[in-house]
């Protein structure tokens, strides 16, 4: 039988937000290649945006291989500890994905034009509760 805390449910609840962010910053990063593949002046940004976009994917899915490998191999006292070391990993992966993009949003008027005109839904509590 599995055993539920408070903390365990603090720890799920943060991993769902991050997972959500990391999700939208996908979807945003997929429609932002799509929309930068119209012009030829931005396809070296589109190149860029996929770039990141892979990243992205690659390392959400080795931090979640290496997540389920070590449930296995982890004692139940050290359960909690690293589901927060992975819900932190998750969320450095997300402030770099936003860092990146940042920079990327500097570089090109196009792009920063189209991210201005998007409806954000960025849960800005919840990441703020995180920190």
């Amino acid at each position: 039988m599995k055993i539920v805390t408070y903390e365990s449910l603090q720890a799920e609840h943060a991993w769902m937000i991050v997972a959500d962010q990391l999700q939208q910053r996908n979807n945003m990063l997929a429609k932002g290649i799509s929309h930068m593949e119209r012009n030829a002046t931005g396809l070296p940004m589109a190149s860029r945006l996929m770039m990141l976009r892979y990243h992205l994917k690659m390392s959400v899915r080795q931090l979640t291989q290496e997540a389920r490998q070590q449930r296995y191999s982890v004692q139940l006292d050290s359960q909690l500890a690293e589901q927060w070391r992975h819900v932190h990993q998750l969320l450095f992966l997300l402030r770099q994905i936003d860092t990146e993009l940042g920079r990327a949003t500097n570089e090109s008027q196009t792009l920063r034009s189209w991210l201005e005109s998007l409806e954000a839904r960025v849960y800005r509590s919840a990441l703020v509760h995180l920190n």
